[in-house]
């Protein structure tokens, strides 16, 4: 009998793809003390030294790279075996594997589901939801097929669709002293609270856009987590935050929220899907991404004839 299980092939994955213990924690969805109870244990059963501990992150010896090599190999079979058991001996699944940016709230996905299955039966869609603080890494590291960022991204090895523009905004309770300003700007939001779903610099995201050319950020800030904290903590008074229209649009509708242009001339952003070049021509993952670039097509003529509630 195997003497580690997948959940050690996963571990060594994760270790080797990630800049950190804690990185590879979340990846694996498990703390810190965890993971580094998995790597003693994955030690032992082996009965020799796996990872070499660095002050920075554990660095795999010999033998660990060794069973690193094997575990992908095992893991990617694995995954296709399941899929294949999944469908049955008539019908065969395509599995797509997604994730979005912090910065959505995923709104398009119903209708995204609703056309693959009407149009594309064969196509699943699975959303990977532990990889979103970086979800082109986890492209790269073929964790997940499609990555749906407020960025353009083109290199030797990923290549990106269009989907939808969109506008970041500030968002404050009704009765914050500046909800009622024409626009704001990066200096204006220094001395507030910044409420946020967490602190690491993403891709798109208003620390690129807004703070970084302004050479500021805010001086006090309180993590949230996931966005439907974010909106409550912000509704009930505790700070302010920065969101884009498409992804908080339901949170204006009952006038808790109010939505505050980022500055003089707005701050707009293009939602695009990303990627791997070699997915980009025929592939499973590339009718998701034009699917969603469809339905984008149809969202963006509806917005044109029907403003957006601020």
């Amino acid at each position: 009998m195997p003497r580690l299980d997948v959940r050690h092939l996963l571990m060594l994955e994760a270790i080797s793809a990630s800049t950190s213990l804690a990185d590879a924690a979340r990846r694996l969805s498990i703390t810190p003390s965890a993971l580094s109870h998995r790597m003693r244990e994955a030690e032992r059963r082996v009965g020799t030294p796996l990872f070499a501990r660095t002050a920075r992150k554990p660095q795999l010896t010999d033998a660990g790279a060794r069973l690193l090599n094997l575990a992908t190999g095992i893991l990617r079979t694995l995954e296709e075996a399941e899929r294949e058991v999944a469908a049955g001996p008539a019908t065969r699944v395509d599995v797509v594997r997604l994730a979005a940016s912090t910065l959505s709230s995923y709104e398009w996905l119903p209708g995204l589901l609703r056309t693959l299955q009407h149009d594309y039966p064969s196509i699943d869609v699975e959303v990977v939801l532990d990889v979103a603080v970086d979800p082109i890494s986890a492209l790269r590291d073929r964790i997940i097929d499609v990555a749906v960022i407020p960025s353009q991204v083109s290199t030797t090895t990923l290549a990106s669709i269009a989907l939808f523009d969109d506008e970041m905004i500030v968002l404050l309770p009704p009765a914050h002293p500046k909800a009622n300003k024409h626009w704001l700007d990066a200096q204006d939001l220094v001395d507030e609270v910044y409420v946020t779903d967490g602190t690491t610099r993403e891709t798109g995201r208003e620390y690129e856009r807004l703070f970084g050319p302004a050479g500021v950020q805010p001086r006090r800030m309180l993590r949230a987590g996931p966005l439907e904290n974010v909106i409550a903590l912000v509704r009930e008074g505790f700070g302010v935050t920065i969101g884009t229209r498409a992804s908080v649009q339901q949170h204006l509708q009952n006038e808790t929220l109010r939505a505050v242009q980022i500055t003089q001339h707005g701050l707009f952003v293009t939602w695009h899907a990303l990627l791997r070049r070699e997915d980009f021509r025929r592939s499973p993952a590339r009718v998701v991404a034009d699917q969603l670039a469809g339905r984008s097509e149809s969202r963006r003529a509806e917005t044109q004839t029907t403003p957006l509630i601020s």
